[in-house]
């Protein structure tokens, strides 16, 4: 008797394997793709976490993709990497996930035909002044927004098809946060916690600026920061300026569940954000979260219902929002519940996996293999 599978195999582009939002975005949605009968590849320029998707299952091939420009010339040696890569992995669809990554599959899928899906994390307002943006979109034969609003900019600004464009909000993987991982012997009370690249944008130099206010009102409390990025040695050297050398902490390679669970209060003060996964995290060990008033984070907070809102780069408001919190049990537990219930029923990635694969089938046919 014959037994057939109905598969496609998808090849996902992004430039490098390196801890970071889509490398986590992207290794999640391997994981549970591979669970539904889906081949995944990854093409990059390599990185830390290369043996994690090996690991999965996911083959990984090597392309010099790693640069910010669009008129690089890794951009059409890319391409041509991808055609020996298409000989080996016979993928059926190229996903992209940043730009110069969907300008690489753009060409790549106009040369040879294979299509192209192209996600789109986040727009901020230096590419919205980028005429190359309007002139060659790289949209895809489909594009998938994390956002409403990044697919309001897809269309409004970049004057993207709006039947081609389907919002799929970024999701956490909870299997993995529920995986046995023991705290952290922090000190301090409150422990206030943060994550993410250490980049300007993140505003973690305003929660910083913060602690001197918070530190009136409790002495004992301390800040850990969970990550790593250009924006380290500014960081510290603020820190040391503000005399939070015994207050503040920078953290590196440690496994963020365990890090969740040693805090009590997280923030992310970013000064633009698409949506923020580390907020979802948070919000998923029910820790309150003290969040800027932007981009996709408010979607994740509803002011004091699932969290605190407050003004990016305002260390006053960050330090009275986490102060109010601190002070105020029943709002805290009030947040903590409201904030893992809106995870567990709106933002695990294992009930999105469906939407991805009718995006899938939308440009190609299963196909149909001989087992």
């Amino acid at each position: 008797m014959v037994n057939y599978c109905y598969t496609m195999k998808i090849l996902h582009i992004l430039p490098h394997l390196n801890i970071g939002g889509i490398t986590t975005y992207v290794y999640t949605l391997s994981k549970h793709l591979i669970r539904r009968n889906i081949e995944i590849a990854v093409a990059s320029s390599g990185g830390s976490w290369e043996n994690k998707f090996k690991k999965l299952g996911v083959k990984t091939f090597k392309i010099n993709i790693n640069t910010k420009s669009e008129l690089s010339y890794k951009i059409l040696s890319s391409v041509r990497k991808l055609y020996r890569i298409k000989q080996e992995f016979n993928f059926d669809i190229i996903h992209s996930h940043t730009r110069v990554t969907q300008v690489t599959a753009q060409i790549f899928s106009s040369v040879y035909g294979t299509p192209h899906i192209a996600n789109f994390h986040g727009f901020y307002e230096n590419n919205k002044r980028r005429i190359g943006r309007k002139i060659f979109k790289a949209q895809g034969a489909r594009a998938i927004a994390i956002t409403p609003q990044v697919k309001d900019d897809l269309i409004n600004v970049f004057g993207a098809n709006k039947n081609r464009v389907k919002v799929i909000l970024s999701s956490i993987d909870t299997e993995e946060l529920d995986k046995e991982t023991p705290p952290l012997a922090l000190k301090g009370s409150p422990k206030i916690g943060a994550s993410g690249r250490l980049s300007s944008v993140k505003g973690f130099e305003y929660l910083i600026k913060s602690m001197p206010i918070v530190l009136n009102k409790y002495p004992g409390a301390c800040l850990y920061i969970l990550g790593e990025g250009k924006e380290e040695r500014k960081l510290l050297e603020l820190s040391y300026a503000l005399g939070l050398r015994q207050n503040f902490k920078l953290l590196k390679h440690i496994p963020l569940a365990s890090f969740l669970r040693s805090i009590d209060i997280f923030c992310l003060p970013s000064l633009e954000e698409p949506l923020g996964l580390s907020v979802l995290e948070a919000q998923y060990f029910g820790i309150p979260c003290v969040v800027s008033n932007t981009g996709g984070l408010k979607i994740l907070v509803r002011n004091e219902y699932t969290g605190l809102l407050v003004p990016p780069a305002s260390p006053e408001n960050i330090a009275n929002a986490l102060i109010r919190i601190e002070s105020d049990k029943n709002l805290k537990d009030s947040i903590s519940s409201n904030s893992k219930k809106q995870v567990r029923e709106n933002f695990d990635i294992r009930k999105r996996i469906d939407e991805f694969i009718d995006v899938y089938k939308e440009v190609v046919p299963l196909r149909s293999r001989n087992l």
